[in-house]
This record gives structure tokens, sequence and C-alpha cells, in this order.
């Protein structure tokens, strides 16, 4: 009966150190920033410690050494992938329920410290709450991570919405040891067949349709050019679903093939603040092909991957197939694999754009349409995105020249400057 009241105040406790009241409410960023449901958009409202000694993290209200309204055990990077130390304001990229490239695993609400550094629940195998991991779990309060700030579930969601970007971060590696602390915490944690993973009432978080701009752009298990790899070589018009936003690098997941990874946000456009649209098309059903004629027995001039957009300009001539087209060849496809279907409209760009490196990096040889300047008299910002509110990547002076790769998009243009991408505002350029 002792041990049963023990851990009814054990429970009790720990759901008023990590559940403080809210009073805020719900708004999504503008911009490209993910479309997080938030409870709280005030990024000083709240300031965060994680303390890498003790591993422990602490949200402080107004500011560090604040008033504390959550605080529980965490583990961050081990020795050979440490989490890093000082102070940060909170990245736009989170994630509602993700899948880690790099290392096989799930893990649900992302908040970006900064770069690949993420605060976050433990693993999961899968995406079933059911498949938590033990080992994650029971190892809370050890530095075990590959880099990234580990929480129990509730921890991470309430972090999740709400610290925005530009929230404070501080990591801290130079803690006084503090065992009885650590203790407290930890029994404060329950068993893990007892934990009750938390309930979630928001809507899934809206994932933006988008193209690439470029030729040869690089698919990439993360932000690093020399621990990441590049999975896979995109191109232009190439369409991917963005699930992370920010101005540097977007998380995506590729439609054509499902391959998840990070690309630079450089080579992707999209309308992050306009609404989603649907129209009817046709869709395959399962893996086919596009053949020459109506027949089996003709040459496949395509493979065409599940759920794909087909496009179906016509009857086959022949019963069972159709007139279609798909990535730009036309051909034949058999009726029985393809539906229709109420399909997402993505951008589109119809100018050739120059090609990226193999890194991610700055874009290289240009073959857009060249000719265009800054105007003569002002200096103009070069954008990350095309919005007034973005990085700015360089201030150009009056006579740069520009080289145009994509037309005005609510008044921007895409454009390469001595080979770096970026976005100049229509009112600042002298088109040639």
């Amino acid at each position: 009966m002792k041990r049963r009241l023990l851990a009814a105040a054990l429970m009790l406790a720990l759901a008023i150190t990590l559940y403080p009241v809210q009073a805020a409410e719900a708004t999504v960023l503008s911009g490209m920033a993910s479309k997080v449901d938030y409870d709280n958009t005030d990024p000083n409202r709240y300031a965060i410690e994680l303390d890498l000694v003790n591993q422990i993290i602490t949200v402080y209200e107004g500011g560090i050494g604040g008033t504390i309204v959550l605080q529980s055990l965490c583990s961050s990077g081990d020795k050979e992938n440490p989490s890093g130390s000082g102070t940060y304001k909170l990245g736009t990229l989170k994630e509602r329920f993700g899948y880690f490239v790099a290392y096989g695993q799930y893990a649900q609400y992302w908040t970006q410290v900064i770069r690949g550094v993420y605060i976050h629940s433990v693993m999961y195998d899968s995406l079933k709450l059911s498949s938590m991991s033990r080992a994650a779990y029971n190892n809370l309060g050890k530095a075990v991570s590959h880099g990234c700030i580990r929480v129990l579930p509730h921890v991470a969601q309430w972090v999740y919405y709400n610290c925005p970007p530009g929230t404070v971060c501080k990591l801290n590696t130079k803690a006084v040891p503090n065992p009885e602390l650590v203790k407290t915490l930890k029994a404060a944690i329950p068993p893990y067949s007892k934990y009750a993973q938390p309930t979630d009432s928001k809507p899934a978080i809206m994932e933006i349709p988008a193209v690439v701009r470029t030729n040869g752009v690089p698919l990439r298990t993360g932000f690093s050019t020399s621990k990441d790899k590049t999975l896979a070589t995109l191109n232009i018009n190439d369409r991917v679903m963005l699930l992370q936003l920010a101005d540097d690098w977007c998380k995506v997941r590729v439609v054509s093939s499902g391959k998840l990874g990070y690309i630079k946000t450089q080579y992707l456009l999209c309308y992050p603040d306009e609404p989603v649209t649907m129209r009817e098309g046709f869709q395959a059903t399962s893996k086919t092909y596009l053949y020459a004629s109506a027949s089996t027995d003709a040459k496949r001039l395509a493979s065409i991957s599940k759920n794909a957009e087909v496009n179906v300009t016509g009857d086959g001539g022949k019963q069972g197939w159709y007139l279609a087209s798909y990535n730009g060849q036309t051909g034949y496809v058999r009726a029985k694999y393809v539906k229709t279907a109420s399909l997402m409209v993505f951008p589109y760009i119809e100018t050739v754009a120059v090609s990226a490196p193999a890194d991610g990096g700055a874009q290289g040889t240009q073959t857009a349409a060249s000719g265009a300047r800054i105007l003569d008299g002002i200096t103009a910002n070069f954008r990350a995105s095309a919005s007034a509110q973005s990085t700015v990547l360089a201030v150009l002076s009056g006579g740069t020249p520009v080289t145009i790769v994509s037309a005005a998009e609510n008044g921007w243009y895409y454009c390469t400057v001595n080979g770096v991408g970026g976005y100049l505002h229509q009112s600042c350029l002298l088109l040639g």
C-alpha cells in the first residue's frame, strides 16, 4: 500500500512539474517555418537549459534562472557525437513524428536547437507508440544519443508546442554535479511498462508541396557535407513534400520514391503560406509501366511507381488501355493499374535551371537567362527565400549582374549571383 501511495505521489509531482498551465492562443508561423499549431508563439516567454553534466532539461519562465516550469532527465550526445555547448536560439525545423534517415529509427516532437541537433522524444522502432525503445527510455540521464537531446515523449510534446523559433536554449557543459536532483528526477519517471504516451488532439503538421529548381540537387542524410551521405540526385521539377521547413535546409520526402532526406532550401520552389489545392487526375495503383504501344509485348518506355501521377490524355484505342504521358514521355498504360484520384497541385518551373554541386552547396554552371542587373543607385538584399523576412545572403550594389533562373513569384525572382542561388524582389532589378 505504501509503495502504491508513493508511486501516486511521484506521478502527481511529475504532472505538476511537466505540465504548466497554458493560456495562449494557438498559431501557425508564416514563411519558411514548420507549420506547427503552437500554444505559444512568444520566443521570450520561456528559456531552455540543457544541463549536459547532470543530463537534465529545465525550462524557465522569462529567462535562464527564472521560475522553473518544466524539469526532467534527458540524454545528450555520447563522446563520439557530442551535442556541443553554448547558447542558441531555437531554429524553425520541427516534425511531429519523424524518421531519422541516418539511423533508421523514429522519434516524436522534434524541435531544432542548432543545425542537426534537436530536442525530441526517446526513440521508436516504428510509427506505433507501442514501439518506444525500452533501452532509450531506461537510459534517460545518460549521454548515449547521436547528438540530439532525448526526453520523455510528453516533455518533447510540451517543448514542441510552447517553445517556438527564437526561444533561448543553453547547452551547459559546466554545471555543478547535482546527484540529489538527478535521483529525484529519476524517481519521478515511471517504469517503462507504466508510462502513458501523451495524447494529441491537434491536426497533423501540414506538409508543403514543392519542386526542385535545378538539375543535380543532392538529397542528403543530414546537414553536414563531411559526415552525411548523398541518398539520391534530384532534377528540375522533381516533386517533394516538405516535412521540416527553414531558410537554409528542409527535410523532404521525394514523391516518386518515398525517400526521405535534406535539401538546401535555395533549390526548392514552394509557397508555404498558400492553401494546398487539389485537382482530379489519375494515379498508379501499383507499380506499372508506360509502353510504346497498347501491348505488354511493346517496349517499356518508363517504370511508373505506385501512387505516381499519370497524365491520361485519351483512350488507348484498345480495351483496357489509356493513352498517357509520364515523365515527359508519351505512351500507353494498362487501365487496371491507374485510377482517378484527388491529386495535390505542385508548383512548376518552365525555365531550365542551373546545376547544383554534389555537396549541396552553391550552384555551378549557369544556363538560365542572363542580362539582368541590380538597379543603379541602390543596394538590394539577396535573400534565402521569397520573403522580405527571410535571411539576407548578401547585400548587392547597383549594377551587379544577375542571372534569372525562374519567373517572378509574387514579385520575387529566383536568381544566381556569382554562382550562388537566392531571391531578389522585382523592384530591385533592371531586366535585360
